[in-house]
């Protein structure tokens, strides 16, 4: 097993080794057309490894994530980091794949990751 990054470390045009983080919310998929012309889906899932520390992780491709939901806990393996509209936005690339892998508490729960601004506007 090789040395997992934390989102905190991850940096815009490097390479992401590995990576393990939950999976806080998965958007519906979208159809995208790319610069080529060709059409393909799209599907974002936010994921967090630590409070306050979340991160868009784009999968490309048809069926791409379907088998995802919120919860759950996924290794990303040669994944790449890029900017987007001002943030780090995370992608599998060419040779990148993720693996849901099983839950084991080092990565905490879904009420510790999500900031509740809620709580903090009162």
């Amino acid at each position: 097993m090789g040395f997992s990054l934390k989102l905190s470390e991850v940096e815009t045009g490097k390479n992401v080794t590995e990576l393990t983080v939950r999976v806080l919310s998965v958007a519906p998929p979208r159809i995208i057309a790319t610069r080529g012309g060709r059409k393909t889906q799209l599907t974002e899932l936010l994921v967090a490894d630590e409070p306050g520390a979340t991160v868009i992780l784009s999968l490309w491709g048809f069926g791409e994530g379907s088998d995802l939901s919120a919860g759950k806990v996924i290794k990303i393996t040669d994944g790449w980091a890029k900017e987007w509209r001002g943030k780090v936005q995370l992608s599998l690339g060419r040779s990148g794949h993720y693996e849901e892998i099983p839950d084991d508490d080092s990565i905490p729960p879904i009420t510790e990751l999500v900031s509740t601004k809620e709580d903090t506007a009162n």
